[in-house]
C-alpha cells in the first residue's frame, strides 16, 4: 500500500469543522446509528416536535416510506407531483433546477391561488433570502426533513394566513439528487 493510499484510509467519521461551525450557530448536532436516527425523525413526526434532519438519502427514504405507507396516511399527506410548467417556472423565476417530485397544494379560499412548490420557495426566499433556498435545494448528498417546522403558510397572492385552515399538512420535494420535506399538524385559530 503506497502512502497516499494509507493517508486516504485513515478512519474519520466526519469532517468535525461543520460540525463546530453549526455549534457556533446555536444548533445541535446528532450522530447515531441509522436505526436510531430513524426512529428518532418518526418520533418528532408523530409527537409534534420542531426539528430539522439533515440525513443520507437512504434514511430519508426509509423514514417516509414508514410514514406513508399505508394509503390513509399518502391520502391526508394529499401529495401530488410537481408538473413539467411548475419546474419550469422554477427554473425561470429562481433559477432553482426541479427535475421531479411532489409536494401537496393548499388552496386559499378567499383568491383560490394555489400554494405549492412555487409559493413554498417564493415564501422562503422572502422569510430567509436567496441564499439558503438555493443551498437548501443543491445538497447532493443530503436529503432535508423537517417535522413541525414553526412557519406560517401565507397565500402569495392575497397574503392570506393559510395556517388557519390547514389543520394537517405536508410537504415533499424529492428528485434524484436531494429531497426536502417537512410536515406536522398545525392547531387551528378558530
Amino acid at each position: 500500500m503506497s502512502n497516499s493510499e494509507q493517508k486516504s484510509d485513515i478512519r474519520h467519521p466526519f469532517d468535525l469543522r461543520g460540525v463546530d461551525a453549526l455549534v457556533q450557530q446555536g444548533k445541535t448536532v446528532i450522530s447515531g446509528e441509522d436505526s436510531a436516527i430513524i426512529e428518532l425523525a418518526l418520533k418528532a413526526l408523530e409527537g409534534g416536535i420542531t426539528a430539522t434532519f439533515y440525513l443520507k438519502d437512504a434514511l430519508f427514504t426509509e423514514i417516509l416510506r414508514r410514514r406513508y405507507l399505508t394509503s390513509e396516511r399518502a391520502k391526508v399527506a394529499d401529495l401530488h407531483l410537481i408538473s413539467k410548467e411548475e419546474a419550469t417556472r422554477i427554473k425561470a423565476d429562481f433559477n432553482i433546477e426541479i427535475t421531479d417530485g411532489f409536494s401537496s397544494r393548499v388552496t386559499c379560499p378567499r383568491c383560490e391561488s394555489v400554494y405549492s412548490t412555487y409559493q413554498f420557495i417564493q415564501q422562503g426566499i422572502k422569510e430567509h433570502g436567496e441564499e439558503p433556498v438555493r443551498a437548501t435545494f443543491s445538497l447532493k448528498d443530503a436529503s432535508v426533513l423537517q417535522s413541525h417546522p414553526r412557519q406560517r403558510i401565507i397565500c402569495q397572492s392575497c397574503k392570506m394566513d393559510l395556517t388557519i385552515i390547514v389543520i394537517i399538512y405536508s410537504y415533499l420535494y424529492r428528485d434524484w439528487n436531494h429531497s426536502y420535506a417537512c410536515g406536522g399538524t398545525i392547531v387551528s385559530r378558530f
